[in-house]
């Protein structure tokens, strides 16, 4: 197999470009020599942006986990009207408080399950120069977080979906 390609990359690696025309290096030069033309910076990542853009999605996962611990604390309230499994009511009306069982499981815990993590979105945004001179990639992408838990005494089943961004910078290697 490598036979059938060394033929090939010999001929590759004797070609070389083409010299530009100079029609093109005049248009080059005309638009170089304007004011105002673009000039090469460095291009500086500011992560005030990346933060600006990503607070929207922190808060999503902090109401919901708020929303799931009220909804267990008000489940979780004893009824003052019912007694509880571990009382004895007597006839009197009076309430006396008797052993309580101490269990290891808690029948109404919700048990993780799963976890999953779609890509929907990945782009390059382009060459970008680090703080010490290095060349890498900018790639933005967009995941969907779903994660799973369930009660296995009810087999009650709780899903939580939730996008998420991420910026990789990746560092571009001279092979």
């Amino acid at each position: 197999m490598n036979d059938d390609f060394s033929d090939l990359e010999a001929e590759l690696k004797r070609m070389r470009p083409c010299a530009p025309s100079p029609e093109l290096q005049s248009r080059l030069a005309a638009t170089l020599d304007r004011p105002g033309a673009p000039t090469a910076q460095p291009v500086r990542i500011d992560h005030s942006v990346i933060f600006r853009r990503a607070w929207r999605w922190m808060l999503w996962p902090a109401a919901v986990a708020a929303a799931v611990v009220l909804v267990l604390v008000v489940t979780r309230q004893p009824n003052p009207v019912l007694p509880r499994a571990d009382q004895t009511v007597h006839p009197i009306g009076g309430n006396e408080a008797g052993p309580v069982a101490a269990t290891t499981t808690d029948p109404d815990l919700y048990k993780p399950v799963s976890a999953e993590n779609v890509l929907y979105d990945s782009r390059d945004e382009g060459l970008v120069t680090l703080d010490d001179g290095t060349s890498a990639h900018r790639v933005f992408q967009c995941y969907l977080d779903t994660y799973t838990w369930r009660n296995p005494r009810t087999h009650a089943s709780l899903s939580w979906t939730v996008p998420r961004d991420e910026v990789r910078i990746v560092p571009v290697r001279a092979y």
